[in-house]
């Protein structure tokens, strides 16, 4: 090998090993960053970032802010909304008017008349999931008006001239359940079961034919007709009720019931407009008749 050869191989050598040492630049740049961490940028965050219940935290500034107490939405207290698992209680008062058609009494006897029947009281409510206890103490008027009456198969020397003065408290309890068509409106449907106590008296006076048609109208025998007297086989003395007779009760020997039962089914409309407010109109059918009724409640 020539001396210029040998130039030449020490030259490439020379180059070789400048490509592949590092700069002194190079090297101290490196011993800085060694300097500030080992830990890449993002190694850096992950360690940064806090840990909660081994689930890394969110950081607020890149997600949804938790929400305070300010920004929750009350609950509306007025909302007529009601909880299925809750229990509600009412308080207010009832108006029913009862209607005992003169048919129901034609199953029993003769004559009479179509009563109307007021009837006023509070009312106690128990509500839950839909379903309500209504307890209620009322009372009623049965009063009626001097009217002919007898015995379905009692001859016509038999009529007499009744009026009522009869009055009942009830102590009941109506069991609903309610079809919801929205949270103010709802059907209600269900029934009624109670017992009353009667008290106020039944006047009973014989009666005898206006004119010679003993199918026509009658008025009260003034008393005892002597005999011959053209109605004097209707006001006969075959009893004593003139002069303002007073029917008896049951245990008494006569027919006034001391108590009588209510029992009814029932439906309606239920309208809560408010949480604290409930209206109600009643329908049904019972012992006594027919009635229609409202109701107006305060939520407690």
């Amino acid at each position: 090998m020539t001396a210029s050869q040998n130039k030449f191989g020490a030259l490439l050598l020379l180059g070789c090993l400048a490509a592949v040492w590092p700069s002194p630049a190079l090297a101290a740049e490196g011993d800085a960053k060694k300097a500030e961490g080992s830990d890449t940028p993002s190694e850096a965050a992950e360690a940064a970032e806090p840990v909660e219940d081994g689930e890394p935290k969110a950081d607020p500034a890149e997600g949804e802010k938790p929400k305070s107490k300010a920004d929750a939405v009350p609950e509306d207290p007025g909302s007529p909304i009601e909880d299925p698992n809750k229990t509600y209680h009412f308080v207010g008062l009832r108006y029913r008017h009862i209607i005992v058609p003169q048919f129901i009494l034609g199953l029993f006897a003769s004559g009479g008349t179509t009563v109307s029947v007021p009837s006023i009281g509070p009312e106690f409510a128990i509500r839950k999931g839909g379903f309500e206890y209504n307890l209620s103490v009322w009372y009623a008027n049965y009063g009626m008006a001097l009217t002919k009456f007898k015995a379905k198969n009692d001859p016509p020397e038999a009529w007499e001239m009744v009026e009522s003065k009869l009055h009942a408290v009830y102590l009941s309890a109506d069991f609903l359940w309610s079809h919801e068509f929205s949270p103010e409106f709802a059907l209600n449907y269900g029934m009624g079961a109670g017992l009353g106590v009667i008290f106020g008296n039944l006047y009973r006076t014989q009666a005898r034919p206006k004119t010679a048609d003993v199918n026509g109208e009658y008025e009260s025998c003034p008393g005892v007709e002597q005999p011959g007297s053209p109605t004097a086989r209707f006001c006969s003395n075959d009893n004593n009720h003139y002069n303002g007779y007073t029917e008896p009760s049951l245990v008494n020997g006569g027919s006034v019931p001391p108590v009588f039962p209510w029992l009814s089914i029932q439906t309606g409309l239920r309208y809560k407009p408010h949480h604290n407010f409930v209206a109600r109109l009643d329908a049904g059918f019972g012992l006594s008749g027919f009635f229609l009724g409202v109701g107006a409640d305060y939520g407690l």
